[in-house]
């Protein structure tokens, strides 16, 4: 089977979670995309992979119509995110075409009847037929509800859980520093739990600030959790390759997920309309997390996690995982989950590949 997928935009893990689990299936991808995708990831130089990578200063569009014919030899073809550079490629349908798949990250918006949304040609397109919409988790799937009947998982495993043996924990906090997560609800809990820590704690603000609001913020509690906290952040993007290296040296993660999102005055809902790819960097590397009880997970991944609900609910987590290093203790139970989990990601591709 002839497996194309296209990533014109900047979610190269996705790309690299589609690339590994259709190999995983005994597939060899044929992958158009951009150098930023192509340069970000260890699959650049996989064998299995076949890549076209979009030269600098092509338009996509242009780019898409030169590879015309590759993409129209593929059985199916996977687009990670709608642009509308793909619209040419997607009016052209007839019977001899790939099925398209388009993976959709936030449903309200792209169901949405605002013309001036992003990507509303391209979204237009797909409602109207020329792409099955494709959400990017199971539990978003709803039986009998419109554009709710398909769903693959993106977060997919990678690396085994590691348990280090030192005396300080490692905490990070995955992800650009925005509205779309809760950072303020993690200092405040940080604030709270660092007196009762008997075990030094280092806390990774692993992504940019959106905001000078924010470096401000982090930096006045960096004061007050002082000395038994350690926070870190950085100064801007944070290259692919150190956001791993630095997930693969880490005890646990706090996902501080907000519960609802409102962008161009359209609002999803974390869980039920969009997902967050903090899942992602869970499952690929093993990682326990502390995480909102509303978020729900397949229950192959829930035991890698303890929710809270508030703030103090969560530094009395914070606590309790520091001092007793009960992150090591998940870590070790992973396996058996994360080895079903994996089982049920490519379950899921399976049957969306056996149907047209």
């Amino acid at each position: 089977m002839n497996i194309g997928l296209i990533e014109l935009s900047a979610h190269s893990e996705v790309l690299d979670s589609l690339i590994r689990q259709t190999v995983d299936l005994g597939a060899r991808p044929t992958v158009y995309t951009n150098s930023f995708c192509a340069e970000s990831l260890d699959a650049a130089s996989s064998a299995e992979v076949e890549w076209q990578v979009c030269p600098s200063g092509l338009p996509y569009a242009e780019f898409i119509e030169n590879r015309r014919a590759s993409i129209g030899s593929q059985d199916h073809v996977f687009i990670v995110t709608p642009v509308d550079s793909l619209c040419d490629l997607l009016s052209d349908g007839n019977e001899t075409t790939p099925v398209y798949h388009c993976l959709v990250h936030n449903l309200n918006t792209f169901a949405s009847s605002d013309d001036n949304r992003p990507s509303a040609a391209v979204a237009k397109l797909v409602l109207q037929g020329a792409a099955h919409v494709l959400l990017p988790d199971l539990r978003l799937m709803k039986s009998g509800a419109p554009l709710r009947d398909r769903a693959i998982n993106i977060a997919y495993p990678q690396h085994p859980p590691t348990a280090f043996v030192r005396d300080e924990v490692r905490c990070c906090i995955p992800g650009r520093i925005y509205g779309g997560r809760d950072h303020a609800e993690v200092l405040s809990a940080l604030e709270l739990a660092s007196p009762r820590l008997t075990r030094p704690l280092r806390v990774e603000f692993l992504g940019e600030h959106a905001t000078e609001e924010s470096k401000a913020a982090v930096d006045a509690a960096a004061k007050a959790v002082s000395p038994s906290v350690e926070l870190c952040d950085h100064p801007g993007y944070v290259a692919q390759r150190e956001f791993d290296r630095t997930l693969a040296e880490a005890d646990f993660l706090i996902l501080p997920v907000s519960e609802y999102l409102t962008r161009n005055g359209i609002t999803e809902k974390r869980g039920q309309t969009c997902v967050t790819g903090n899942v992602n960097d869970m499952v690929r590397f093993g990682l326990p997390a502390l995480m909102p009880d509303f978020y729900p997970l397949s229950d192959h991944t829930n035991g890698m996690t303890e929710r809270y609900s508030d703030v103090p609910s969560l530094a009395d987590l914070i606590v309790s995982w520091v001092n007793t290093g009960e992150f090591n203790r998940r870590k070790r139970a992973a396996a058996p989950g994360l080895d079903a989990y994996r089982a049920e990601c490519l379950s899921a591709l399976r049957e969306e590949l056996a149907r047209r």
